[in-house]
């Protein structure tokens, strides 16, 4: 019988899903480092407010004050940047995600296609081989009226 014809194309979208897998996989990775980056700036920024809050009891001169203050200007604009990362990590996973969404749709539909072809094959040959023993059975039931008659 005939080989499935798009048995190319569900190769090709089958390659194109794991290629698309192993990208989801990556842009996740990112997104989990960049959350993790956020998480320990944000243990930081606590870690110094709580020193911040000891050393006010104690007294801190008005330069030590403004220097403090600007460290944690820095580490908010930090923080601010690693927000930003973790928000376009998480808009690219969930990008790669719908694409990979749509592939694993076409290799679907593909298999479906292919398994319909495969029954419709199967009923085929289920046809040819039921022709082939009705015409064995006929011939042998000529032959032995044949032989029959004969005598």
């Amino acid at each position: 019988m005939k080989p499935f014809s798009l048995a190319r194309v569900l190769q090709l979208a089958e390659r194109q899903i794991e290629t698309q897998a192993r990208a989801v996989k990556f842009a996740h990775g990112i997104w989990l480092r960049a959350r993790g980056r956020q998480v320990q700036l944000t243990a930081l920024r606590d870690a110094h407010i709580v020193q911040l809050a000891g050393e006010l009891r104690g007294g801190v001169s008005a330069d030590q004050l403004q220097e403090k203050n600007r460290l944690q200007l820095a580490q908010a604009a930090e923080r601010q940047a690693a927000q930003a990362a973790v928000d376009d990590a998480y808009r690219d996973w969930q990008s790669r995600m719908a694409e990979w969404m749509q592939v694993e749709k076409r290799v679907k539909a593909l298999r479906l296609l292919e398994q319909r072809h495969l029954a419709h094959e199967a009923i085929q040959n289920k046809r040819i081989e039921q022709r082939q023993h009705d015409e064995l059975v006929e011939l042998m039931h000529s032959r032995a009226a044949g032989g029959r008659r004969g005598r």
